[in-house]
């Protein structure tokens, strides 16, 4: 089912010396740290270990690192997920310090597939999963990844949500059509945006119809920024697969 939203441009996401990204010291935060990669995983308030919790593996936009999800969880919800950020394989090179992105060329697309499944194997050991309510989501690259990953493989994932970024290029994303058509696909359109702009948008909304997917698509009137308005949209998304809804 196809959703169109039109908004008026919400607040900007807080920074964070705000209130609302202080918020994040009131929960766990915890790492895992080698020579070849790094991921940070967000614990629920609350956390119970007798439920089985739906798992969110957030992947990054560029210019940023795994430590975005300090920033994207207690916007989401600070109760009903544990998630999880791998960094992505790419060195930011036009920007200075710890900054990553994801390509979408072969070899990049295969380290991320790999970071991604030892992100959903270390968060099973170290919490309680529910192997069926696994979700892929992200930012701009992140979240073209975020698809491209799900679609790649459909039987480990939930579903699927990109804000800012494109439905993947290149690489035979469609490959498993036939088992990835049920997959339910979330993208958060930015309208003003000047990396995936709304005739590109268009473009790939006929692809997916020809292919005879489905994709709840909402609309923002604004560039390529991220807002409040934004993560209570994912969490009421997410929460309806979680719930059947």
């Amino acid at each position: 089912m196809l959703m169109k939203r039109q908004d008026v441009l919400p607040a900007p996401l807080p920074g964070a010396a705000t209130q609302a990204a202080q918020q994040i010291l009131e929960f766990k935060i915890d790492r895992l740290q080698s020579r070849r990669t790094a991921i940070e995983f967000f614990t629920p308030q609350n956390y119970e270990p007798g439920y089985a919790y739906p798992l969110v593996v957030w992947l990054h936009g560029p210019g940023d690192n795994e430590r975005q999800l300090r920033r994207v969880m207690p916007l989401t919800s600070t109760r009903n997920y544990v998630a999880a950020a791998p960094r992505a394989p790419r060195h930011d090179g036009a920007t200075a310090g710890m900054t990553f992105r994801w390509d979408q060329k072969q070899r990049d697309i295969d380290v991320a597939a790999a970071r991604v499944l030892q992100t959903v194997r270390v968060a099973e050991k170290r919490y309680n999963i529910h192997p069926q309510r696994i979700f892929l989501a992200g930012y701009l690259g992140g979240g073209a990844m975020a698809i491209r990953l799900a679609l790649r493989n459909p039987e480990l994932f939930a579903g699927a949500a990109s804000i800012g970024g494109g439905f993947p290029q290149g690489c035979s994303p469609l490959a498993r059509l036939s088992e990835a058509r049920s997959l339910p696909m979330l993208m958060i359109h930015l309208q003003q945006s000047e990396r995936y702009p709304e005739s590109k948008l268009c473009e790939d909304l006929r692809l997916l119809h020809t292919a005879g997917m489905k994709i709840d698509l909402h609309q923002y009137l604004c560039g390529d920024e991220l807002s409040t308005d934004m993560f209570e949209d994912l969490n009421r998304w997410l929460m309806q697969k979680v719930t059947g809804g």
